[in-house]
């Protein structure tokens, strides 16, 4: 992968995520917020909402045993000049190295200046 704003984004978001530093991670998305996980929309109205629904899936991922996570492939489709579709294809390590979960999520954009770029909402792929 080469090094681009989104390629920089998704490697500190996912190094946040993983150290399950729910306060940084929660900074990077805007509220209210739409997610989208197993079909179901779930409505995030403010900051905190934000914040308790990401530590829950931080913990989640810990119990699970989850110590990395890493950018199989990210797609990007410009939308105008402050927004954009990006799309991140996860693999989930645990310590060994074993892949625990490999899936993709969409993230919609938006160019906040100057503090740069924050996830407006996210849609899990349940394929």
């Amino acid at each position: 992968m080469s090094d681009t704003p989104m390629e920089r984004f998704f490697a500190t978001y996912a190094e946040r995520y993983m150290a399950s530093d729910a306060d940084a991670v929660a900074d990077m998305y805007e509220a209210p917020l739409l997610a989208v996980r197993d079909g179901t929309a779930i409505h995030l109205g403010d900051h905190d909402a934000v914040r308790s629904h990401l530590a829950s899936l931080m913990d989640a991922y810990r119990n699970a045993g989850a110590k990395r996570a890493t950018i199989a492939a990210l797609n990007s489709t410009q939308l105008g000049r402050s927004s954009m579709l990006a799309t991140v294809r996860w693999n989930v390590q645990s310590e060994d190295g074993t892949v625990l979960r490999d899936f993709a999520t969409s993230y919609h954009m938006l160019r906040q200046e100057p503090g740069g770029w924050q996830i407006l909402s996210y849609t899990n792929h349940d394929d």
